[in-house]
């Protein structure tokens, strides 16, 4: 029982830790490595639209990012840091954080896509949830949030943008690019 409650107090002294080496801004993921925070790939992605079976399966809308087939940042999948987020209070966080894979794209395109919702030729939404990760949130400390992941299979991922809070103004570049912050899972 004292080894347990030892384990539990070191935990909450290193995850209390990441809280003193200031997470930069709200909304935005970082993982730990090595015991300091990082940041993920930061990408600006472009809102596209695309026909599925010439619309007969409906209408996807996706995030993608051009001329960068994969990112820079890569985890194994039996090696995945802590992820963690900071959250202005108040916000409900089981709502904000959500995670896409990327679809598969053929292997002589040069881009990412991230499917962000799907239509129904009805114009009904479709079920996307198997190309959505969301993560278990535990709280660290006041603002700041654990994000556990379930199992990952090998691909990209992003993280899906978040317009609410204070950061919800500084989502889009000057360019008409929507910022998304990305990883991989590989072999």
């Amino acid at each position: 029982m004292k080894k347990i409650t030892w384990l539990l107090i070191l935990q909450l002294g290193f995850l209390v830790s990441v809280q003193a080496q200031e997470v930069e801004k709200n909304f935005v993921p970082y993982y730990i490595k090595d015991g300091n925070v990082q940041s993920f790939e930061r990408k600006g992605a472009k809102i596209e639209a695309k026909a599925i079976g010439f619309g007969y399966g409906g209408v996807n809308q996706y995030l993608t990012i051009f001329n960068s087939k994969y990112s820079d940042v890569r985890f194994r999948p039996n090696e995945l840091p802590k992820f963690i987020i900071a959250l202005d209070e108040g916000i409900d966080p089981l709502d904000i954080v959500i995670i896409s894979k990327a679809d598969v794209v053929k292997k002589r395109k040069k881009y990412r896509r991230f499917i962000q919702k799907g239509n129904s030729m009805g114009g009904g939404s479709k079920d996307i949830s198997e190309h959505l990760v969301i993560p278990e949130l535990k709280k660290i400390e006041g603002n700041l949030y654990e994000m556990v992941m379930p199992a990952l299979a090998l691909g990209e991922y992003a993280f899906q943008p978040i317009y609410k809070g204070t950061e919800a103004n500084n989502i889009m570049g000057t360019s008409g690019d929507v910022r998304i912050y990305c990883f991989a899972i590989e072999e």
